[in-house]
């Protein structure tokens, strides 16, 4: 495969996907910077190159930038162009992904309340978050997750059903843990999540859940989960006891022999 080739066989997207471009684009721009195929510090294609590379209009890729910039990705260099910025890179346990085993290795007891599970079509951003098409059905579980009985998430988790059949017909137990039936019904171990927090105060629904005010601040996290082929196979969103809930976050660097 000579030079020509190889690039754009590390550019592309799937022009019949129902899926935005620029988010194909963003996407696969994502997974070139995680994969080491683009380094950080390294100069990616100009605007009109990628248009090019990619089959779209100069807007377009320009959109997709633009994004990975805005979310750190990427850096300009006015009048030289656009450089790859590598994430942080932490390590952090694939068996300690689970709400399950976060709480076990706090010393917490972790328990569910299963409040629904069913089938419904996936929205557009969900589809998009996802990589499917709009429409296609979804497993949805709602569920009330606690620490030593006490309510600290309310969740929404919805998944490809094509992805994990039949699983809106698992009878779920208080202590069952959705990553474990994934590993192990389905083959698939999560180790990967793309995770946001944002400030909110909780609604009155929210605050229904958990037996406390409306109002009260809380935090809302959107997680979208990968499995070991790069594949996302979950998006959850979760919103926290704004009396009770608490994050805590332990990073570790990898080390990768660079001076």
């Amino acid at each position: 495969m000579n030079s020509i080739d190889k690039v754009k066989s590390l550019f592309k997207i799937d022009h019949s996907s129902k899926l935005p471009l620029y988010s194909q684009i963003e996407r696969n721009l994502k997974d070139l910077i995680t994969r080491g195929d683009l380094t950080d510090g390294q100069m990616i294609p100009s605007e009109w190159e990628l248009a090019a590379l990619y089959g779209v209009s100069r807007l377009t890729a320009r959109r997709a930038i633009d994004e990975l910039v805005r979310q750190n990705w990427l850096y300009r260099r006015h009048g030289v162009g656009t450089f790859v910025k590598q994430p942080f890179r932490a390590t952090i346990a694939a068996s300690k992904l689970s709400f399950t085993e976060q709480m076990k290795a706090i010393g917490r007891r972790p328990s569910s309340r299963v409040l629904s599970c069913r089938l419904i079509p996936a929205p557009p951003i969900i589809a998009q978050r996802l990589q499917i098409a709009e429409g296609e059905p979804l497993v949805e579980i709602a569920r009330l997750r606690l620490a030593d009985e006490t309510p600290i998430l309310y969740e929404i988790a919805r998944l490809p059903s094509r992805k994990f059949p039949s699983l809106e017909m698992h009878t779920w137990g208080a202590e069952d843990s959705l990553y474990r039936l994934l590993h192990e019904r389905y083959g698939v171990i999560v180790t990967g999540l793309d995770h946001t927090i944002k400030p909110v105060l909780l609604s009155p629904k929210e605050a229904a859940y958990f037996k406390t005010e409306p109002g009260l601040p809380a935090l809302v996290s959107e997680i979208t989960a990968f499995a070991q082929d790069g594949a996302p196979v979950e998006y959850s969103w979760s919103v926290s006891n704004g009396d009770k809930g608490e994050f805590y976050f332990r990073f570790r660097q990898v080390e990768t022999g660079a001076s």
